[in-house]
């Protein structure tokens, strides 16, 4: 009999790291370069996968485009991928799909069911607080906190001396507002996506989004958030979430149309990738006020240089691609995928198991 197999469907950089630990490669030069400048301690993955890496005889393998059931595989495990159940059918083997993320994308879980397979489904921490950061420069800008924090610290004369000793916004500083009642547009309804609309919701926004392939009424009706095209998004909302895919096809899919079908006192916020934006012209977008402001955790450089044009803003926030929390914070997501992985050879007790 040929040697159990763990099949990764996809190539991402986090999933990578679980494959580069099960082939005992935790000390790969990319892996310190990936984390850096964090010193990741990767014991505990290195642990987890004790008894199921090359070394213990385990066939480590990348699908790389390729059938999955050219490998006939003991796990699958992806993060974007497809497990069809023709695929599972063929695939007499299996013992578990994984997926990377709390949604069962790509997976047929009825097939999976019918099979006898197991499906887990790893809730990403990262992800919500990516989907945190997004909401905290939507809060950022609509209450100008950089502006007012910078003009206490100046100890800007007051405005009038205030009533019984409390003065209210001594600087002068307008054009303050919030979030709840307003209008938030999310493009692009992945995880991060959905996480924010939920977060949105909490505040009192109505949500619009825009994806390839609407929701159905009824997860639109659970989710709380209606469909509308780039366009009408762009028109009626307070505030323009980016959250598309990093696919070639969305490269600049933020251009000078897109800006200029905005509102004057709409933001743009980019928690996504800086290459979905054309920055030339959210540039100049910022610069002639025909949108009011943008909060950027992501660049098209990164890092961003000190000079950039973009530093010279007063409407723009930048943060330096930390949506997600400390790089490390992946080490709890891998460890329990990793133990997953070894909880199915062994027959043992699965984590976050839907099927």
């Amino acid at each position: 009999m040929s040697a159990q197999t763990i099949l990764f469907l996809d190539d991402d950089p986090v999933v990578r790291i679980a494959r580069s630990v099960l082939c005992n490669e935790a000390d790969a030069g990319w892996l310190r370069d990936y984390f850096a400048p964090e010193t990741p301690d990767l014991t505990p993955l290195v642990e987890a996968a004790r008894g199921i890496t090359r070394g213990d005889g385990v066939r480590v393998q990348l699908a790389e485009g390729a059938d999955p059931r050219e490998f006939d595989p003991t796990v699958i495990v992806f993060r974007r991928g497809v497990v069809s159940a023709e695929c599972i059918a063929a695939c007499g083997r299996l013992k578990l799909i994984q997926r990377l993320g709390e949604r069962a994308d790509g997976i047929d879980v009825e097939a999976a069911r019918a099979g006898g397979v197991a499906v887990s489904c790893l809730p990403r921490r990262t992800l919500d607080f990516t989907a945190e950061h997004a909401v905290l420069l939507m809060l950022a800008l609509g209450k100008k906190l950089t502006a007012c924090d910078r003009l206490v610290r100046l100890s800007s004369t007051p405005s009038s001396a205030g009533v019984n000793g409390v003065a209210y916004n001594w600087p002068a500083i307008g054009g303050l507002t919030g979030l709840n009642g307003k209008t938030l547009g999310v493009v692009g309804l992945g995880e991060v996506g959905t996480l924010v609309v939920r977060l949105a919701r909490a505040f009192g926004m109505k949500v619009i989004y825009t994806k390839r392939k609407p929701l159905t009424h009824a997860e639109e009706t659970t989710l709380g958030a209606s469909f509308d095209t780039l366009p009408g998004l762009l028109a009626c909302a307070d505030f323009v979430s980016l959250h598309a895919a990093n696919l070639p096809e969305n490269r600049g899919m933020m251009g000078r149309a897109e800006f200029a079908a905005m509102r004057p006192d709409a933001f743009f916020i980019n928690t996504s990738r800086g290459g979905l934006v054309d920055e030339d012209a959210l540039f100049d977008a910022l610069r002639a006020g025909a949108i009011a402001g943008a909060g950027l955790d992501v660049h098209g450089v990164e890092p961003r240089p000190a000079s950039d044009r973009f530093c010279t803003l007063e409407n723009v926030i930048l943060t330096p691609h930390v949506a997600g929390g400390s790089r490390t914070g992946l080490l709890v997501e891998l460890r329990t995928l990793l133990e997953n992985c070894r909880a199915a050879f062994e027959g043992a007790a699965l984590a976050h198991r839907i099927v």
